[in-house]
């Protein structure tokens, strides 16, 4: 594009005569044009052009795939959801049309005024050529400033050979206009975070939207954050139509001064035309390398406002820190909560665990049981190690669990939770997730979870791609896929939280006997309000209000007056009005 501008500059002042210029050179400015005009045709051709999209349909996926659309089907479909901001456009490109017009009359007046010096040495032609400049400059800099952000990139071509010149004042410009810029990024980084968060969520939860026929509220919604995101945006943008206005002002001011203080050197004898004439030149280059320095600048301050977001997270400290280094070569699965105290993080002055206490010996299957909210779930995430108590210890093998090495104790303690997350990949991959075992090793897991017989009986089998968090399996099948992820990794301790407690019976028959088969020589704490799965356990502890109110089996427990009986007799009376429920409606009416 800067090739266009001297060839522009050299037809115009081509002259026969004083005043007259070539035909030629007319014809030739056309069709100069009209090549430009082809060039940047093809080159948008060129960068608009994208290879064909990688998205690939889940196996037994109904959904049709969507034939990818032409680039410029997708530009125009992109500019009418510019519509509604029609009158920033059409001023944008308004302006546009009054900084081309004018920037061509520049490289011609100063073609002029570099003519007056040489030719007729005359103050007065000197003097009108240089105010003539002036005023379209000062014209051509207002509406570059006022063009917006899109509008400059379009009228690249349209630049001339004194629009390269940038000063070292443009760059003092930048340097003011740092803090704005890195203030303006940040804020624009914060918008888009908070609209990013609220269709990630929708888009998370699009079941419960639907169900719930909320699909415009949650719209809504995402409007409004967008239109907080437009309108930072809008703040940037006027900001930097000021900045380029006030710096292409500088630019023409310089240019103008450097001709008027030059043209005076040359007409009182002081400097020879041709040094003029080559100082520009160099000006030109000099400007030009400076110009994009400033530009590298102003890109490099917008990257620290819009990372420092990202810095605050890179270097936030960890509230658990993994300095534990213990790798023993077994680990027994004794396991102790010591004077447990715990809160969470959010809710500092809610106590959740208060003075717990309690052992689980190496081997043992235990049930926690008790009320919703009585700490059954805090204390499956403390051994974990999701969180840190307050107070007290939770020690394995009679360690603190904190002083074990970070993937050694994760891989020996696995966790079974009510809704497994699986991820969108092969059954192989979610088995074998976060351990190096062989392909056989992730069958035999499989095997043991009885998980085997559906996963043979799909297309791709231990290849085949369970969805996006197990989207393309059913309850059953993700809750099994999940205990094989568990045994696979061999472990000494085994957590299932509320493993069976959101599936039909049949699933949760074999789910149990996947469990259950499967516990010889682990330490077992589960959490279950099912009774037929509770009264399996070796010892049974009531947390009642963050404190252990009842130990023993299901049997001693049934004879003490306290919360394990009261749940008990709720559930036994649960079951035996849903059964008469059921044979209600099943009972023909006469």
């Amino acid at each position: 594009m800067y090739a266009a501008s001297p060839t522009k500059l050299l037809l115009l002042t081509e002259k026969i005569q004083a005043g007259t210029y070539l035909p030629v050179g007319d014809y030739a400015f056309l069709v100069w044009n009209f090549v430009a005009a082809l060039m940047l045709d093809v080159s948008w051709k060129s960068y608009f052009s994208y290879p064909p999209s990688s998205y690939v349909l889940l196996d037994d996926c109904d959904e049709e795939e969507v034939p990818p659309k032409e680039t410029f089907d997708l530009i125009f479909r992109l500019l009418q959801y510019c519509k509604r901001e029609w009158i920033w456009h059409v001023s944008g490109f308004s302006w546009l049309f009054i900084y081309s017009i004018t920037r061509i009359f520049v490289p011609y007046y100063t073609g002029q005024v570099i003519a007056t010096v040489v030719a007729t040495k005359s103050y007065p032609a000197l003097a009108t050529s240089v105010y003539v400049m002036t005023f379209i400059s000062f014209v051509s800099a207002l509406a570059a400033g006022l063009r917006g952000e899109i509008a400059s990139r379009l009228a690249a071509d349209c630049q001339t050979m004194s629009d390269t010149v940038a000063m070292n004042v443009n760059v003092f410009l930048r340097f003011i206009s740092l803090k704005l810029l890195q203030m303006l990024s940040e804020r624009t980084q914060n918008a888009v975070a908070d609209s990013n968060d609220v269709a990630e969520e929708v888009l998370s939860t699009m079941r419960t939207v639907r169900s719930f026929a909320c699909e415009n509220v949650e719209g809504d919604r995402f409007y409004v954050k967008l239109t907080k995101t437009l309108n930072v945006t809008k703040t940037k943008a006027i900001a930097y139509i000021g900045f380029l206005w006030v710096s292409e002002l500088f630019q023409t001011f310089i240019i103008v001064a450097v001709l008027w203080y030059g043209g005076h050197l040359v007409l009182t004898g002081k400097m020879k035309a041709d040094l003029l004439v080559s100082f520009l030149l160099y000006q030109m280059q000099l400007g030009d390398n400076l110009r994009q320095m400033g530009e590298v600048w102003t890109g490099l301050m917008q990257s620290v406002g819009a990372s420092r977001k990202v810095f605050e997270y890179i270097d936030r400290v960890p509230a658990i820190l993994h300095y534990g280094t213990s790798q023993p070569s077994q680990l027994m699965g004794r396991i102790e909560f010591r004077n447990v105290h715990f809160s969470y993080p959010t809710r500092s002055n809610l106590p959740i665990l208060r003075d717990l206490s309690f052992t689980v010996e190496p081997g043992e299957t235990v049930a926690l049981v008790g009320p919703s909210g009585s700490g059954k779930s805090s204390c499956i995430a403390l051994l974990e190690n999701f969180y840190q108590p307050n107070a007290g210890q939770v020690l394995v093998d009679g360690v603190p669990l904190e002083d074990y090495e970070h993937h050694y104790i994760h891989r020996k303690i696995a966790l079974v939770g009510q809704e497994p997350v699986l991820f969108a990949r092969s059954v192989t991959e979610n088995i074998r997730y976060g351990v190096d075992v062989m392909e056989a090793d992730v069958v035999k897991a499989a095997e043991m979870a009885n998980a085997h017989g559906f996963i043979m009986q799909t297309t791709a089998k231990y290849e085949t791609n369970v969805g996006e968090k197990g989207s393309q399996m059913s309850g059953g099948q993700k809750q099994r896929i999940a205990i094989a992820r568990a045994l696979v990794r061999e472990p000494a301790i085994l957590l299932l939280d509320e493993a069976t407690s959101a599936l039909d019976t049949e699933s949760e028959h074999l789910v149990q006997e996947a469990i259950y088969k499967n516990l010889d020589g682990k330490s077992v704490i589960l959490i279950a309000h099912r009774l037929s799965t509770v009264e399996k356990a070796d010892k049974i502890i009531v947390i009642n209000k963050g404190k252990v109110e009842q130990i023993g089996t299901h049997d001693e427990l049934l004879k003490q007056p306290g919360t394990y009986a009261t749940l008990v007799a709720r559930q036994m009376m649960g079951e035996q009005r849903q059964k008469r429920d059921q044979l209600i409606a099943s009972t023909p009416s006469r």
